[in-house]
């Protein structure tokens, strides 16, 4: 159907002019791109949000009617944006270059395990072969998601972890919640709590306070440093790493402007927990924690991910194509901002 819409300028105009009433900016369908990021979602959202306009158009343009997608088709579809959708949250939040994200790496793959599972466990019993696939795909992709988990082992899995509890408003809870969700047989939150407080002693405590014989804490991921306690704890000096992690977490402040400070909050319900302005925690309670302020500055600077350096070399083939290989950098910066007002005006709208 895209294809047909946009086989010739006379009927992208006719698609268009279709929306004129009802639309601030008109659009069209898209295309699904392999080596573009959610390109098939994309796809399949706007289908679905120009489906009574694609029926419109279909009134003058009849030969396309077989191209019609069925009742059962469109069922599919909205199943698979049911699926797709929070999973596109999470991946386009962690490509966030301009803000925060190592706090919410932990939580990230946690939401998305959970959602897995709840998707597999919806589709546990049905028989039709859509439904099955879909399953398997949801099965699958909890694999993946396991593999990727599994890389987040030392040094990664240090700073992941120390990030977390650098949250105010999460601290150590989610690892708690994972030991609750374990009935006991681990031991995450205190394990983490240890090599928070190690991490502080070790780079960022006043040196006039540190103990001789102050350990150096082993950065894996499930590790359990043996010397955390030193002797300066021994001697009853209480650092600000311990007076911090030990109080209960903070109270998050609503978030009034949640969607406007993130396009994709709207997408997912639990986006709404992914917008909290840690900075502005640490800026004001820099006095409290002075020392405990320049380990966060330093920790919560690391990205979570890479997606964001990979997102621009994706894009890169898109603004210079090989027929305009020897455009000029400025030529480009003035494409790439075009495009930039262009998405920001779509997603307003």
């Amino acid at each position: 159907m895209s294809i047909a819409v946009q086989a010739s300028p006379e009927r992208r105009q006719h698609f268009i002019e279709i929306q004129n009433n009802w639309v601030k900016i008109p659009t069209t369908l898209l295309y699904d791109v392999k080596t573009r990021w959610n390109s098939t979602l994309n796809m399949l959202e706007r289908s679905e949000w120009l489906r009574e306009f694609t029926k419109h158009w279909l009134q003058t343009d009849a030969q396309f009617t077989p191209l019609w997608s069925t009742p059962e088709e469109w069922r599919q579809i909205e199943y698979i944006l049911e699926v797709l959708q929070p999973i596109r949250f999470w991946t386009l939040w962690m490509s966030i270059t301009r803000g925060v994200t190592i706090y919410r790496v932990f939580q990230v793959y946690q939401d998305i395990f959970d959602h897995s599972e709840m998707q597999i466990s919806k589709l546990e019993r049905k028989w039709m072969q859509w439904k099955v696939d879909i399953r398997e795909g949801r099965v699958k992709a909890k694999l993946m998601a396991a593999s990727y988990y599994g890389k987040t082992e030392s040094p990664r899995g240090l700073l992941f972890g120390i990030g977390t509890c650098l949250n105010p408003y999460c601290k150590h809870n989610l690892f708690r919640e994972w030991d609750l969700d374990a009935s006991g047989e681990t031991e995450y939150e205190k394990s983490y709590k240890k090599e928070f407080i190690a991490y502080y002693d070790l780079y960022y405590a006043p040196i006039n306070n540190l103990a001789p014989d102050m350990s150096i804490p082993w950065s894996g991921l499930n590790s359990r440093s043996k010397h955390v306690y030193s002797s300066r704890y021994r001697a009853g000096i209480l650092s600000e790493a311990l007076a911090y992690i030990e109080t209960d977490s903070e109270i998050e402040p609503p978030e009034a402007d949640a969607e406007a400070t993130h396009p994709t909050c709207e997408a997912c319900p639990a986006g709404i927990l992914y917008v909290a302005n840690i900075l502005e925690w640490w800026k004001v309670n820099a006095g409290r924690f002075p020392n405990l302020a320049r380990m966060a500055r330093d920790i919560l600077a690391v990205q979570g991910g890479c997606v964001g350096v990979e997102w621009v070399f994706s894009m890169a083939r898109d603004v210079i194509p090989y027929s305009h290989s020897q455009l000029k950098s400025s030529t480009i910066r003035s494409s790439m901002l075009v495009k930039s007002y262009e998405n920001e005006e779509l997603e307003e709208s």
